[in-house]
């Protein structure tokens, strides 16, 4: 629901292979693009790309932990 209220698309990137990349956005024509590299679970994907819209929306990195619960 969450890609589809952004015009969001996942993208797999086969290619990278940086276990210290988390992913990245992307604003195209068509909407946005979450490049994520391969090899991760869904449910990393999924908090990643929740993180770099709430980013990219302006919340600050302390807002963003505290709706994921960190403490």
């Amino acid at each position: 629901m969450l890609l589809s209220a952004v015009a969001g698309e996942v993208v797999v990137l086969d290619e990278v292979d940086d276990p210290h990349l988390f992913g990245g956005v992307v604003e195209s024509a068509g909407g946005l693009l979450f490049a994520m590299p391969a090899g991760r679970p869904a449910g990393e994907r999924e908090f990643w790309v929740r993180v770099l819209l709430a980013h990219r929306e302006g919340y600050d990195g302390g807002e963003v932990g505290a709706a994921f619960g960190a403490r």
